[in-house]
This record gives C-alpha cells, structure tokens and sequence, in this order.
C-alpha cells in the first residue's frame, strides 16, 4: 500500500474518498462527529492555517490537545504539508521538557493550556473549520519523518520516536485485518489515549486505514465512563491497558449489567502483561473474549498477538504476518525455546530513531532489526512475556520474572491487584517485593498466606519477601503501572 501512497492522508482519509465512501463516518467525539470528507477538508484547513503561520516540511508541530476531532485534524493537517507532528499528553508532568527538547515550530493547544512562556501556540476551532479553504495533500517520499510518539518518561526524560509516512501501512495492511479484521461498520474506542502508542493505534489510525470510524471521548477514562461510550456508540472493538480490563472485572463482579459490552466483538489488551485471571473473569462476565498483543512506539505495530476464538491465557500468542522476531542473548545470538531472550523486531514501520538521541538510537536500531528492552520466551512458536531488561532480577542465582510472580499473585482471591518488584533487604541481598491491593484486611495473616500461595504456584524463592498493602499502584499516564515508583517506595518501608 505504500507504494500507492505516499503522504499518510492519502492512506488514512483520501483514498475511502476516492473509492466513493466519503460520506462514510469517520470520526465521533464528545461534540459531534465528521464523514472522512469532513475531516479531509477539516486538515486541509489546518494545513493552510498552519502554512500561513509559516510552518513547511520538516519542521516539528507540538500536538497538545485532548482526544478530539480537533486532534485529528492538527495530525493530519500538519502531516498533510510535511511537518513532523508529535501528539504530547495535555498537562503531562513532562511537558515543559518535551517542548524544549522538540523545538516544535508551532504547538496546537485549547486557550486554557498551561504552557511555558514564549511558546508559539495556536488554537484549532472545529466549528470555524469547514467555511476555510483546504490546501491539498502534499506530496512526499514515503521515507520521509512524519510524526514521533513520546515515552511516558518513567524511566527517564521521555524520547521522541520518530517515523516515516509510509510507516503506517504495514500494521494497516497486517494486523489491522489478520488479527482484528476491521472492516468500515466497525466502530473503535481506544481506552487508552491518543498521545500514546497504544491509542494511536487502535485508536487512530488503524481504524481510519480500514474505513472504520474512531470514537473518542476527551474526559479522563474511567469503568463507568468507557462503558457509558461504548453503549452510545454502539463500540464493535474496544482497546484498554490491563489495569482497565481488571478495574472492569472488578465493577462487573460488583454491579450486575446487563449484556455489557453488548456490541463488542473484540477486545485488546495491551501495553503490559495481562493476567490469566484478567481473562478468565473477563469472559465469565462478559462473554467477551480479550485478545492480548503485544507492540512497541518504536514499530508502530503489534508484533505478537492471540487470536478470536484462540485464547492463551498468560501468553502473548504468535508473530503477526509482515514481522519478524528473534529472541537473542546480550551477545546478540539467538536463544533456544524455553530459554529467555531479549527481543529483536525486523518490521518495514521501524523507526529511524530517537529524536535528537544518537547514542540510545544506537543502542536500539540496528540495520532492518530494532532491539527492544523486553525479554521474553518462546515454546513451540508461542511467546510468553516476562518483563523488561531493568525488571527483571535474580534471587539466589535465580531468575525471577515480575510478571510471573504478578500473575500467581492475582489468583489468589483476596488480591485486587499486584506489582512486584526487587528490594535490597538488611542484609544487602535480592529480594521480591509485592505491592499488592486487596478486597480483605491487610495485616501479616494475608501476608503470609500471599507468600504460602506464590511458593507453592511457582517456587520459594519467588515468594515475596516483602509485602506491602496499598489503595492502589502508582500508574502512568497511559495506565500502566508504574514499576519505578514502587521499587522508589520499597526502598523506604518495612516488611509487612
């Protein structure tokens, strides 16, 4: 599909035009909705505001706004000239560096953003758009940059990764239609929002490439107000981090529905490991079936997936089409089934790198192949996810996988929700710490039944030497929880 088009417009909005379904719906929001023809001529729009400002190719527009058909417009109106668009979290803890490390031409913000001083900004009135006149799409070469998704910067200063028009196709023409075989009657909500890998997706684009129509809902997500959209719209795929899908099994267990989810056909879980149990509950409540996968901002696709009617409970299922995987040592040599193995990604979306990061681009991409921080194992073509480079630890000259630990941890009926982590205890050794939320009271009895039942479901040396009862983990603002946070906390409490 790249070969037929060059600028992303073309692939996500023009050619359902082209192909007679312009009056098709594109795009609901809070306020009201566009037909792919409302929202070509809703970029057009933004591009020539944007031009007229003097904003050209390669340069850099800042996209701070809430889930909106506004959002839509600025990425595509911004792309559709040839400068690089990068989607920021509106408020986020890290917006003050982002804009400085991003050097962006202009940022797109509501009137009542709290940005820093001196920053060119400008604000995008839907309403106004459709009386403005529309430059065309332009026309470049398929390599050339033109958006980057930030990190969450939990680790750190958050990187730009950074991604050519052409870039987008491949999880369009692969995953999109071989694992959730989107077709223009679907209607797709992204729990997870825009500015994130994972809503950008499943959220944004991979539906527009389809001819599906994207709902979004500006507000903060919450069990009550997802369940509210999906009902409105009538939502067909629904896509959620597996903190949501397990704050939702909890509320259904809670509340009797009935027939939530009724229009749901699929559902994905990504962005972090989901629990067997997640999935079990799921299913027993819902009838709906989560499918897991697991992708990365620096593929702008989802490599590993399971599939409808094939659930793997705690796996992350098969390679999609158009990708390849290798699971290699630090050295760089492939690893046997059942050995772990730090993940490496050959797909025709990888990124060209880090924005304005030589040295961590180095350390990621290399030639076709980029290497990820995550570490997995294979057995028999089936992939089972273990956590990342820095989560991972020994006890005792053993490996120890969070996301196991985590997974024992939630089949335990008194526990909610779980993190684990490791500590240095008094005597400077490698220990398990589990942060752990829970529906009975907390005390040492728990506690030392929680380390009874994960020594028995996998081994003593995985059992948490260090439990610790909290209202709830500290997250990110995708919804994944934040691991540095908790190892942060554990360096500063006593065992329960």
């Amino acid at each position: 599909m790249s070969s037929v088009s060059v600028n992303l417009n073309d692939l996500l909005v023009v050619r359902h035009i082209r192909a007679g379904h312009g009056d098709s719906l594109a795009v609901i929001d809070d306020t009201g909705s566009w037909t792919f023809r409302e929202l070509d001529h809703a970029a057009g729009a933004v591009a020539d505001i944007l031009a007229a400002k003097g904003v050209g190719a390669g340069d850099r527009v800042a996209l701070v706004l809430p889930d909106s058909r506004a959002w839509c417009a600025t990425f595509l109106g911004a792309t559709r000239i040839g400068a690089i668009c990068a989607p920021l979290e509106p408020g986020g803890r890290h917006l003050d560096v982002t804009l400085q490390d991003l050097a962006a031409a202009i940022t797109v913000a509501e009137p009542s953003a709290d940005l820093p001083a001196g920053t060119r900004s400008m604000v995008v009135d839907v309403d106004e758009l459709a009386g403005l006149p529309a430059l065309p799409v332009g026309d470049v070469a398929p390599t050339t940059p033109a958006y980057m998704i930030f990190s969450s910067g939990s680790t750190g200063r958050p990187k730009g990764v950074v991604h050519a028009h052409k870039d987008l196709a491949a999880s369009i023409d692969g995953y999109s239609v071989e694992v959730l075989g989107l077709v223009p009657a679907d209607r797709c909500h992204s729990v997870a929002k825009l500015f994130a890998s994972l809503g950008f997706g499943n959220g944004f684009f991979r539906p527009l490439g389809r001819g599906a129509t994207i709902v979004l809902f500006a507000g903060r997500p919450t069990v009550r107000s997802v369940m509210r959209v999906v009902a409105d719209h009538k939502v067909s795929v629904l896509t959620g981090v597996p903190t949501f899908w397990s704050q939702l099994a909890t509320f259904l267990e809670r509340h009797d529905q009935p027939r939530p989810l009724a229009d749901v056909r699929v559902a994905v879980s990504s962005g972090d490991s989901l629990p067997a149990t997640v999935l079990s509950r799921m299913i027993e409540r819902t009838g709906v079936e989560l499918l897991e996968g697991l992708g990365c901002s620096e593929c702008s696709n989802i490599v590993l997936s399971t599939r409808p009617g094939h659930p793997m409970p705690g796996r992350l299922g098969t390679i999609v089409g158009g990708v390849e995987i290798a699971l290699r040592d630090e050295e760089g040599r492939e690893v046997a089934d059942g050995a772990p193995g730090r993940l490496w990604i050959k797909s025709p979306s990888n990124t060209t790198g880090y924005w304005a990061r030589p040295e961590e681009t180095a350390d990621v991409v290399h030639g076709e192949w980029i290497r990820m921080g995550d570490i997995l194992r294979r057995d028999d073509g089936v992939y089972r996810h273990l956590g990342r480079v820095d989560d991972i630890f020994k006890v005792d000259a053993r490996w120890v996988s969070p996301i196991e630990v985590e997974g024992a941890l939630y089949e335990h009926p008194a526990v909610t929700a779980a993190a684990v982590v490791a500590y240095t205890d008094e005597a400077g050794l490698t220990r398990v710490g589990a942060a752990v939320t829970t529906n009975q009271p907390a005390g040492e009895e728990l506690a030392a039944d929680l380390r009874r039942h994960v020594a028995h479901r996998l081994a003593p040396y995985m059992a948490p030497s260090l439990v610790r009862f909290v209202e709830d983990l500290p997250r990110g603002a995708t919804g994944k929880v934040d691991r540095g946070a908790i190892r942060a906390a554990f360096g500063a409490i006593s065992s329960i």
